[in-house]
């Protein structure tokens, strides 16, 4: 079922599984994507590829946070429709911004948004950055001037908290897809040094609301690692 967003009509197709976004284009109208996301597109839409910041620093900043140096933009020269998806088997998300809104995005998250909405790579600091690998760095989500659509896709199915002001979460900062900019994130030791050691859980992300938490059921790097232990090695 087709849906009106701030600027798109779309509709998410097949969650939560092996879920897909379709977005119409009205001529005229264009969004940006992030590369290896586009499985089709009409001939009446043009793509181009460009930076995906301003500058060539950031842009390889953003390379930091897992997202791609460039990005497509496609462009309606007439309506057409535009289909993406993540590389990922899971769901995807439609996240509505009103001016001064900002969302933080973490690796692989982000599909697509309104080309208005402007993009910054962060960093969590040292301090916190050596114990979150590459959610050390993630990308700042604004809608500063107008209003925008962001789409997000995470692997497996959305997991969702609404956290009150001083509210706090722990949870692994694989699992993390995306917040509000209000939540602040810490990272902490699991209980005792034993407990850091040897649990398998060695850091947590400790969230503090207020503000929308979007969590996925698989941490991808971990999924990774289970299916490596069936793969083929050339030395065994």
């Amino acid at each position: 079922m087709t849906v009106q967003g701030v600027d798109y009509e779309f509709e998410i197709v097949d969650r939560p599984t092996f879920t897909y976004l379709k977005v119409l284009l009205k001529q005229g109208q264009e969004i940006k994507t992030e590369r290896g996301t586009m499985m089709f597109f009409e001939p009446t839409l043009e793509i181009q590829t460009r930076k995906a910041e301003k500058g060539f620093l950031k842009s390889m900043a953003r390379k930091l946070a897992g997202e791609t140096f460039l990005m497509n933009y496609f462009i309606a020269n007439n309506n057409g429709w535009l289909s993406l998806a993540p590389s990922f088997a899971g769901d995807m998300m439609h996240l509505p911004l009103d001016i001064g809104q900002t969302w933080v995005v973490y690796s692989g998250g982000y599909i697509a948004s309104s080309p208005q909405l402007q993009q910054k790579t962060r960093f969590l600091g040292f301090k916190k950055g050596i114990f979150s690998g590459e959610r050390a760095f993630f990308l700042e989500i604004s809608a500063t001037e107008s209003p925008g659509d962001l789409f997000i896709g995470g692997n497996g199915s959305f997991i969702e908290w609404n956290l009150q002001p001083g509210q706090i979460l722990n949870c692994d900062n694989g699992h993390l897809v995306a917040m509000d900019a209000s939540v602040q994130m810490d990272i902490k030791r699991v209980g005792g040094w034993k407990s850091t050691l040897f649990s398998g859980e060695g850091v947590v992300a400790q969230l503090t609301g207020p503000g929308r938490v979007i969590m996925q059921s698989r941490n991808p790097q971990e999924f990774a690692m289970w299916l490596y232990k069936f793969m083929p090695h050339p030395n065994n």
